[in-house]
């Protein structure tokens, strides 16, 4: 069972960036700053956000997120989350 609710986590990174402490599936620990955050999202993917609603309807295991550092898409399982941290928005904006 995964420590964080990915809901509670979905409705965080929605209104937040976030830092995400997680293992990735090699072993390696990771740090990611990210969000969904529509003012900090590419305009073309604003547009759509149905499909991030869509995306996590259909994946319940992964969560896709924009990482803030590296301007992209990248995404983690849930149960792999060490520990998130809620960051200041507008240092990113």
């Amino acid at each position: 069972m995964a420590k964080y609710d990915r809901n509670v986590l979905l409705e965080d990174l929605r209104k937040n960036v976030m830092a995400v402490y997680f293992t990735k599936v090699n072993g390696e620990k990771r740090e990611m700053r990210c969000t969904l955050m529509p003012g900090l999202l590419p305009p073309e993917y604003v547009a759509e956000q149905k499909q991030e609603e869509d995306f996590h309807d259909k994946n319940q295991d992964v969560l896709a997120v924009w990482d803030v550092i590296k301007g992209g898409w990248r995404s983690f399982r849930i149960d792999s989350i060490e520990y998130v941290e809620t960051l200041d928005p507008y240092q990113y904006s």
